[in-house]
Order: structure tokens, then C-alpha cells, then sequence
């Protein structure tokens, strides 16, 4: 296994002169499955491919253990790769696709059949050794694309948007597929996507990325309930978190945040320290859809608002809903037969309604 240490890594695009990953720093364990994670543009394409080698770094180091792999070749540093497109040679069978990695070691033959059954079975591809790419779905493909990363037996796998061109049943196969690859195997793997829902469902931690800068590299219970800033709280969870614009007023020696005169939140003991440390005269409020119920309990708050839509989903409804002009949605039961107009009673817990600091838009935590 191999550990993978980026330290205050840049790459800047002289063509243009774009800084696409600026000061990166992160510290990825001994077999842990790590994503990059982050909307189109925001730097981990080229964080990955500076991982590979595939592209020179401009500052900063990175490690394979205790070895800087700055200036070795991709094969030097001995990393596998799968990426969004299946890159399969058309003219060979899968088996032989499987092989050719071990081929161009010089592994023998009885070696490199054993092997490609092996990662064959173990990807459910075993029947479709003798066809060819052009014969196999898109499905199938990427299966094979990944067996010839994974026969490599790499230091390092590398995961390139591999589930991106799959439909949603596959794609939910392959997910737990993915998973259970890599708790048999126990490597280190790299995984890039712009999907938050398979970067949670795989990862052990996920690196948030957006505007060339990591913004948060935590476990997926962290993400969802200590997001460290506004774009974390929006990009992690869907339905994505309501955000409203409140005013800070003191009733009883508590802090109450107002959106209007009808609409107030009540945050947690924590948080009202922290908004009077700061001395905020307003704040964003954060609350999650699944975090808005019509279940009751001890120690909620609850308040009114007008139903816009009843969206049914199956396993849960999805209420819009509004009071004065301030619009956020609810998840409750599919149960639930509100419609347009009318009012319903909504329960929340004060440590799930998070605060940001309007100027910096970071969270209180």
C-alpha cells in the first residue's frame, strides 16, 4: 500500500495564465479511498493528473511514502488509471485488453491468463472474454477498462470519472462493486467525480474542491453536519440546504434570528456564542430539507408556512414552501397529501440550523 502526500501543490497554465490548483494540500492514508470532489473547473482533473505525472507541477511536492515523485514518468511511479472513456484497443479481445499491462511486463502466459480470470471474476466479466469492445454495452466496458487498471497491481489506483457515461441502475451496481473491490483489495485509490452522491457512498474522506482551492477534506458525517463553509453546505446533500438572509435580535437573553416578522430560527447554545463573539448583526442561515419535518419531539422548535408544491418522490415527498417572501423546501413522509395553499407546522432541532458569516460565508461551527 502507498501513502500520497500533496504538499502546497500549484499548477498554473502558462497558456492563459490560469491557476487551476492553488496551494493544495492533502494527506491520503495507506489504502484509504479518497475522491476529489467539485463542479467542472474547480482543479481536480489537474490534481489528478499531477498525481499521475501526467502533467508538471508548477510548485510544491508530492509523495509516494517518503518519495517525491516530482520528476518521475507515470510508469515510474507505477499508477493505474480508468477513466471516463473506456481507452480499450477496438482490435483485441477483452481478454487480451486485460492482458496487454502484463504483457508489456514480459509476465508469461499461464501467469497473464491466470490473472485476466481472476480480475475477470471478479468483475463479472468472465463470459465476455472473447468478444470484442464494439460487442459490450457501455456498462461492460467500463468494467473492463477498470479490470486493466486493477491487473496492474499498482501502487496507486486512479479513478477518472469511471461512472460517469453509466445508466442509474449500473451505475448503483458498480458503486457497491467499486467498494467492495477496494475492501478486498486494500490499495489506495483516487477517485475524481463531480457527483456528491458517489463520492459519499465510496469515499472513507472526500476533498471538496471549487475555484482551484480545497475547501473541506473530511468523512462524510463531517461534510453533512460541520460543512466549514456556505458552498460545502450547498454542494453536499440533496435535496441542497436552504439558505436564509436572517436579522440577530436578543429576546430574553437569547439570540433569535429573524428572516422576517413572521419567521424566526433559534440556534443552538454553541452557535449563539459564536454570533456574539463575532458581534454579527445578521447571518445566513442553513437548514437542510431532511431537517424540516412535521414530526414533533422534545426540545424542537417549530414554525408556519404556506405549501407551494407537494413533490412525490416515492420513499418521501419534497414540500417548496414559503412564509412572506422567504421560499425553502422540507422532506416528510409520502403520506403527506398538503397541497398549494395550504398551511403546515414544521419541526426543527436549534443544532441543525447552521450560521454563516455573511462577508466570509463561513460556518460557525
Amino acid at each position: 500500500m502507498t501513502a500520497v502526500k500533496i504538499k502546497n501543490v500549484n499548477k498554473i497554465y502558462e497558456r492563459g495564465n490560469v491557476h487551476a490548483v492553488q496551494n493544495l494540500n492533502l494527506d491520503i492514508k495507506d489504502g484509504e479511498f479518497v475522491a476529489l470532489l467539485g463542479p467542472s473547473g474547480c482543479g481536480k482533473t489537474s490534481t489528478l493528473r499531477m498525481i499521475v505525472g501526467l502533467e508538471t507541477i508548477s510548485s510544491g511536492i508530492i509523495q509516494f511514502d517518503d518519495v517525491i515523485v516530482n520528476d518521475l514518468t507515470p510508469e515510474q511511479r507505477n499508477v493505474a488509471m480508468a477513466f471516463e472513456s473506456y481507452a480499450l484497443y477496438p482490435n483485441l479481445s477483452i481478454a487480451e485488453n486485460l492482458a496487454f499491462p502484463l504483457e508489456v511486463r514480459g509476465i508469461p502466459l499461464e501467469e497473464r491468463t491466470m490473472e485476466v480470470n481472476r480480475i475477470a471474476e471478479m468483475l463479472q466479466i468472465s463470459e465476455l472474454l472473447n468478444q470484442r469492445p464494439g460487442q459490450l454495452s457501455g456498462g461492460q466496458q467500463q468494467r473492463v477498462s477498470l479490470g486493466r487498471a486493477l491487473i496492474r497491481e499498482p501502487a496507486v489506483f486512479i479513478l477518472d470519472e469511471v461512472l460517469s457515461h453509466l445508466d442509474a441502475h449500473l451505475k448503483f451496481q458498480m458503486l457497491f462493486e467499486l467498494k467492495k473491490i477496494h475492501n478486498s483489495l486494500g490499495k489506495t485509490m483516487v477517485y475524481v467525480t463531480h457527483d456528491q452522491m458517489e463520492a459519499l457512498a465510496l469515499a472513507d474522506r472526500v476533498a471538496v474542491m471549487a475555484n482551484a482551492k480545497l475547501q473541506q477534506f473530511a468523512n462524510r458525517n463531517e461534510l453533512y453536519h460541520r460543512p466549514v463553509n456556505r458552498f460545502v453546505a450547498d454542494f453536499i446533500g440533496e435535496p441542497s440546504t436552504n439558505f436564509l438572509k436572517a436579522r440577530v435580535c436578543t429576546i430574553e437573553q437569547k439570540i433569535v434570528l429573524e428572516v422576517n416578522e413572521n419567521l424566526n430560527f433559534y440556534p443552538d447554545l454553541r452557535r449563539q456564542e459564536l454570533i456574539n463573539e463575532k458581534g454579527l448583526e445578521e447571518v445566513i442561515i442553513g437548514v437542510r430539507p431532511q431537517y424540516l419535518t412535521l414530526q414533533d419531539g422534545t426540545g424542537k422548535e417549530s414554525l408556519t408556512a404556506e405549501v407551494l408544491i407537494n413533490e412525490y418522490l416515492g420513499e418521501r415527498n419534497i414540500l417548496e414552501v414559503k412564509n412572506g417572501s422567504d421560499r425553502f423546501r422540507a422532506v416528510v413522509p409520502p403520506e403527506c397529501r398538503a397541497i398549494q395553499g395550504d398551511m403546515v407546522k414544521l419541526f426543527y432541532e436549534p443544532n441543525h440550523v447552521l450560521a454563516f458569516d455573511p462577508q466570509t460565508e463561513v460556518c460557525l461551527l
